[in-house]
């Protein structure tokens, strides 16, 4: 028998040549089962800021857009989105929901303003959203009042994700907002859905929060981390932190964007034959999304909704002659702002009382300088919170002021570090002014109260009365004040924004208040003055 060499020769080659294709196809293949990326876009704290103002806030449109651009990405929100801005108030949050939808969120947790309407509403929102609103720490009668959780499957990799809401909510909001809701200990319970969602086979679990990582009153997402296992990733909201990078803690990235759509945060996870090989956190900010053009159908809708509120909006109030800053720290959360003495004149002018108080948290956005519209009062103040008239002993008065001060905290050098200090408790005043030493003991700051006349009252006095006038959130005793809500309702009157409002048309154009009303004083400083008394 002959063999053909030659031919023998070519089938030889080509038979390696298929060898050596199908090897680097198998390796091709396996590299693509074997390594897989998961990527989570994140919001937080939005409070209705959907527009690109140009000034920083990325509009929901370029978001959706930027989302889109990454195949297989999901898009949560990590609460306190659907109250805020009067595009969010105006509609109760129906209008944040439909944007929501058309960006195609993935997820959202209820953050303590998604409660602002009150719980029955947000079952509502939730009927409207096409997205899931997740949280597994919120029961009523006994059972659950919302989803807790949910298996996705992104990119082949099952992905278990739960919410979580601050237990604070159940004074961070009116208390007839949740009224027969009871918000269960988050620690233990993210312990035991995490574990939940590892038996049902989830590679990645995600705990979606609105915690926060300043000292508020609840758990903070940090303490979550460490007192809990099998939890991969924490997104979080509610102290409105910017973590550029994340935080490592115990083993958990914790992901927060910052507040307002400032920053669009990213989460990347990559695993290697189903096991977590990397997660890193980044923040995409306003100049960087700017690359991005808008996604056409969000940006559509969002036009047409904004269309349809310019007649409410676009009403003439009055004039401003300067900038009112609304800054959170330092400012209305951590000392005496030009701002907060506006509003509560404003306060005391519609009711005719003595003082007047706003947690510094109800002031929402600056005052602009020049022309004031409706809308820009509806910003300042979004909560629709009514007027309250009650009568308060200077001795009540210094119980408030105390809780107020309470959660002013020092830096290594003994100065307030306002970071760590700013809380949405802190009285901005008006018809008095007080003095307070941070260095003292909590329930034992404040110095003096002394009203505008120049009266200086006696802090033990339990019989002097006066009116206050405040919003109905502190008058009922949300945010710690309860020595003010155990007090009969003397009246009640209409909402904050319009006595703003009405405050600015009879005295525009307004001038910002330059009194100061909140004195810090330091222990050194006082017993100086205590001997220059004692020596004269």
């Amino acid at each position: 028998m002959q063999f053909n060499t030659k031919r023998i020769a070519l089938l030889f080659v080509l038979v390696l040549a298929i060898v050596a294709g199908w090897m680097q196809y198998s390796a091709y293949m396996e590299q693509q089962v074997v390594e897989t990326e998961v990527v989570i876009f994140h919001t937080n704290d939005i409070h209705g800021r959907v527009v690109n103002d140009g000034r920083g806030v990325i509009g929901i449109d370029r978001i959706a857009a930027i989302r889109k651009s990454v195949p297989g990405s999901i898009l949560v929100d990590a609460g306190d989105a659907l109250h805020g801005l009067p595009v969010a108030t105006l509609n109760k949050g129906a209008d944040i929901v439909t944007l929501m939808n058309e960006a195609g969120y993935t997820a959202m947790v209820p953050g303590n303003h998604e409660f602002n309407y009150g719980f029955e509403r947000l079952l509502e929102l939730r009927d409207m959203a096409q997205f899931l609103i997740l949280s597994a720490n919120i029961m009523k009668d006994g059972t659950s009042l919302l989803q807790g959780s949910a298996m996705l499957e992104v990119n082949g990799i099952k992905i278990g994700l739960f919410g979580i809401t601050t237990e604070a909510t159940e004074h961070a909001t009116m208390p007839i907002n949740v009224k027969g809701l009871v918000f269960e200990d988050p620690v233990k319970v993210a312990g035991q859905t995490a574990e939940a969602l590892r038996k049902q086979g989830a590679q990645v679990v995600v705990a979606l929060c609105h915690l926060g990582v300043t000292p508020y009153d609840g758990t903070l997402s940090t303490e979550l981390a460490k007192k809990t296992t099998g939890i991969d990733v924490i997104i979080d909201g509610h102290s409105h932190t910017r973590f550029q990078e994340g935080l490592l803690e115990n083993g958990v990235l914790i992901a927060q964007a910052g507040e307002y759509r400032n920053n669009l945060g990213k989460v990347t996870i990559v695993l290697e034959k189903g096991k977590i090989t990397s997660k890193k956190a980044s923040l995409i900010n306003y100049e960087e999304a700017q690359k991005t053009e808008p996604n056409e159908a969000v940006a559509a809708k969002l036009t047409e909704i904004m269309t349809g509120m310019d007649s409410i909006l676009k009403v003439f109030v009055g004039i401003n002659s300067e900038r009112m800053s609304a800054a959170r720290w330092p400012g209305l959360r951590t000392q005496g702002m030009p701002l907060g003495s506006l509003v509560t004149d404003a306060f005391r002018e519609a009711a005719g009382s003595d003082l007047g108080i706003i947690n510094g948290g109800g002031v929402r956005a600056e005052l602009v300088q020049g022309d004031i519209t409706k809308g820009d009062i509806i910003s300042i103040m979004p909560f629709g919170n009514t007027l309250m008239v009650k009568m308060v002993t200077p001795a009540i008065l210094r119980q408030a002021l105390e809780n107020g001060v309470s959660g002013i905290l020092l830096d290594e050098h003994g100065n307030i570090d306002h970071e760590k200090s700013e809380q949405g408790r802190f009285l901005q005043i008006s018809g008095f002014s007080f003095t307070y030493n941070p260095v003292a003991p909590v329930g034992e700051r404040v110095v003096s109260i002394t009203l505008a006349d120049g009266t200086e009252l006696s802090l033990s006095d339990n019989e002097t009365q006066f009116s206050i006038a405040g919003p109905d959130f502190v008058m009922t005793g949300s945010e710690g004040y309860d020595m003010l809500g155990k007090l009969p309702i003397t009246r009640e009157l209409g909402t904050g924004d319009e006595a703003l409002a009405e405050f600015i048309r009879k005295h525009s154009p307004i001038f910002a208040p330059k009194d100061e009303r909140i004195i810090v004083i330091q222990e050194l400083e006082l017993e100086i003055e205590m001997e220059l008394e004692e020596a004269a």
